[in-house]
């Protein structure tokens, strides 16, 4: 299982703050796709990546998006641009 974070206004859109996603391994451009309910031919999800920092197991991502893939145990962490601190 992988661990879900979202944090502010992006817990607020999916519905939920903290929730887990039954998968062994998905790749992170998959996972997006798949918790933001994006069919399946859409592929343009940079405007999704301009807006969000994704932190998986407490460092964030800025490159190799496209080749990283979450494996269970993992605990993914989406914090919006605008969130403040």
């Amino acid at each position: 299982m992988i661990k879900v974070k979202a944090l502010g206004s992006i817990g607020k859109m999916l519905g939920s703050s903290s929730f887990t996603l039954d998968k062994r391994s998905i790749a992170l451009t998959d996972f997006i796709k798949t918790i933001y309910k994006l069919d399946e031919k859409e592929e343009d999800y940079s405007k999704i990546l301009s807006s969000v920092i994704i932190a998986v197991n407490g460092a964030a991502l800025y490159s190799e998006i496209d080749r990283t893939v979450l494996e269970s145990g993992d605990e993914v962490t989406l914090i919006p641009i605008t969130h403040g601190g």
